[in-house]
């Protein structure tokens, strides 16, 4: 609960230091005292937008600090997300603005972003003005309402139909990214259908345009070639005019044998030049052979010329060299067999995603269900609220209904909208007055019916919620007499399991109070202040006196009050 709150240089508010107790504790004051400052200040605290005009005229800065304590483990995780050790279950959070416009958040003394005590102030204080009672008025909040409501009953349900249904958007998105490349594919397929064609009716070797332009060049001269092989051949082995080099050779080993028996210097000479005799021999047969091996055929000419066109047309086409166009061939028929696989795999997640959707639509109906079951309850729940506030002959009701969506998920026959909280929309409605149709509840006119519409929800998600402060601003407009004293006897037993903190004109609710706070506007040296007494005895008769009948206080006014103070002992007696 929130034990102390200290605001110095906020508004109209110098220094001031205000310690709440436990159980209901009001705030009074005449129109213009300040009481809306104090809880401007405190929805500083819990994370709000800081405005330097909040700064009071003439200061560099203001400043707010609010002490708890609490019980909620999730408050010792957040300060633990923030590097903060828990103290005694005890909580300093404290907002300062400078009059640059820079705004500073502390929790327990450490640096930490606003955003800080957004996600704590959640957990500490709910606040409930008149922005407050159209929040809970909204339809688009009634579903977490009912859903708080159900405790784990509803909560075990939701968390499995929200994994299913993240699980459903997964495979969704994998078959619209599948679906997408594949489309992609079908606009390409007939071009690379095509090039595979082409690439694999040329039949394309490794370097074939290397051998070819080689065949080419001996082919254009063939004839210099034979020529040349031609006179090498007769001048080596031939010999048709002049004796050969061979036969010449052969003639100077005969006569070196001639003389090797009385010249032994000589035999190894002779070995040498019949080992050169050898290699020339070998030599022209080889020679011999490649001048019989010349092509003259200048039809294989223009094939090769042709087949040479056809390559350097296809490396022109794709910028490539034959070994890069083997390779690219080999990439498109890859591409070609992934577009079939890609299908295949669409048809896989299609069937992946019907059993998903088969389970989602069985657990969002199991949820409808457990919706239904208490949905019930609350109905049964806000009558007998709102007849202890004075509205006997209304009825409330929640409408859960389903919105058609031909891209949602099939239920019992029928294609209807699903998120992660479901397929159920959620409204409350109500009828006021006998024989009325039933009305959103955002549509209620009266600010007294909506302020008592809004207490008695409150007053049942009072027993579920785990949040130890609840702030009401004004809850009183428009309700007065017995209504207001209705309301005060609902925020007094609210209170006996909750702190309360109310700013109220109404003094049916100020008497119920546990803790009651006079706000004063006091000059002091011609500067206006906005002051916060606690008030009890005498003074807190006297409020409520000036309460009841306006500036003038009166001896019945008086009377009055103390009645009320005894009444509200009597009620608020266990």
């Amino acid at each position: 609960m929130l034990l102390n709150l200290c605001i110095k240089d906020y508004a109209l508010i110098d220094d001031l230091s205000i310690s709440f107790g436990p159980g209901l504790n009001v705030l009074t004051g005449e129109t213009g005292a300040g009481k809306s400052i104090i809880i401007d200040a405190i929805n500083l605290i819990i994370g709000e937008r800081a405005y330097t005009d909040f700064i009071r005229t003439g200061k560099l800065n203001a400043s707010v600090e609010a002490v708890f304590d609490y019980e909620d483990a999730l408050v010792e995780d957040i300060l633990k997300d923030y590097g903060i050790e828990p103290e005694d279950n005890t909580l300093i959070i404290r907002r300062e603005i400078s009059a640059q416009g820079r705004s500073f958040s502390r929790l327990n003394g450490k640096m930490v972003p606003a955003s800080a005590l957004k996600k704590i102030g959640k957990l500490l204080i709910d606040i409930h003005g008149q922005h407050e009672h159209q929040s809970l008025l909204d339809s688009k909040n009634h579903r977490r309402i009912l859903d708080l409501l159900g405790h784990e009953d509803i909560s075990e349900s939701k968390n499995n139909v929200s994994m299913l249904y993240k699980k459903y958007c997964k495979v969704q998105r994998d078959i619209d990214d599948l679906e997408s490349k594949y489309a992609d594919f079908c606009r390409q397929q007939d071009r690379l259908r095509y090039e595979v064609d082409e690439l694999e009716k040329a039949q394309m070797k490794p370097k074939e345009d290397l051998l070819l332009e080689e065949d080419k060049k001996i082919l254009e001269n063939a004839e210099q070639i034979f020529k040349t092989l031609e006179y090498a051949y007769n001048v080596l082995y031939q010999g048709y005019e002049t004796p050969s080099i061979i036969d010449n050779l052969n003639k100077v080993i005969d006569n070196f044998e001639g003389i090797i028996d009385f010249y032994k210097p000589i035999e190894s000479i002779c070995e040498s030049l019949k080992n050169i005799l050898y290699e020339l021999e070998d030599t022209s047969s080889t020679v011999r052979n490649l001048r019989d091996a010349i092509d003259f055929d200048m039809g294989k000419l223009d094939k090769i010329n042709a087949r040479l066109e056809l390559l350097h047309r296809l490396k022109s086409k794709y910028n490539k060299s034959i070994t890069e166009l083997l390779k690219y061939k080999n990439e498109v028929v890859a591409e070609l067999e992934k577009a079939f696989n890609i299908n295949e795999g669409i048809s896989v997640l299609r069937t992946k995603l019907t059993n998903i959707e088969l389970n989602l639509s069985k657990s969002a109906v199991e949820l409808t269900k457990k919706r239904k079951k208490w949905a019930n309850n609350l109905e049964k729940s806000i009558s007998k609220e709102l007849e202890d506030l004075g509205m006997k002959n209304v009825k409330f009701e929640v409408d859960i209904r389903t919105k058609d969506d031909p891209d949602g998920i099939e239920v019992e026959g029928k294609k209807v909208h699903i998120n992660e909280e479901g397929i159920d929309e959620i409204e409350f409605l109500i009828s006021t007055n006998p024989g009325e149709p039933l009305k959103p509840l955002v549509k209620i006119i009266s600010g007294g019916e909506s302020s008592r519409i809004m207490l008695a929800l409150k007053s049942i998600m009072a027993e579920v919620d785990n949040i130890s402060c609840l702030i009401f601003d004004e809850i009183d407009t428009g309700i007065g007499g017995r209504t207001a004293q209705a309301v005060g006897e609902k925020l007094s037993k609210i209170s006996s399991k909750r702190q309360i903190l109310c700013v109220t004109h109404s003094p049916q609710i100020a008497s119920l109070g546990d803790t009651h706070f006079l706000i004063q506007k006091e000059s002091i040296d011609k500067k206006v202040s906005t002051k916060v007494y606690s008030i009890e005895g005498q003074e807190r008769i006297n409020e409520l006196a000036r309460m009841l009948g306006g500036a003038e206080i009166t001896k019945n006014t008086i009377i009055h009050a103390q009645e009320m103070l005894n009444m509200a002992k009597k009620i608020k007696k266990p």
